[in-house]
C-alpha cells in the first residue's frame, strides 16, 4: 500500500524514521530527502517565459471575446 503524506514538522518525520527502524513502514529516498531543515517538504515552482516583444494589447479585441 502506498501513501503520499506532507510532513508539516520535522517531529513527524522523526517519528516515521523511528517506525521504520522498527520494520513497521519504509520510507522511500524522496521520501525523507524532501523535507527541509524546517521539517516542511521542499516547494518547486516552475514557470514558464513568454517573449513578448513587439506585441500590443488591443482593448478593443480584448472586449469583443
Amino acid at each position: 500500500m502506498t501513501f503520499t503524506i506532507e510532513i508539516l514538522h520535522s517531529r513527524a518525520l522523526d517519528l516515521l524514521r523511528a517506525l521504520e527502524s522498527l520494520h513497521m513502514i519504509r520510507l522511500s529516498s524522496g521520501t525523507a530527502s524532501a523535507a527541509g531543515e524546517d521539517g516542511k517538504p521542499a516547494r518547486t515552482f516552475e514557470a514558464i517565459a513568454l517573449d513578448t516583444r513587439g506585441f500590443r494589447f488591443n482593448r478593443e479585441e480584448a472586449h469583443e471575446r
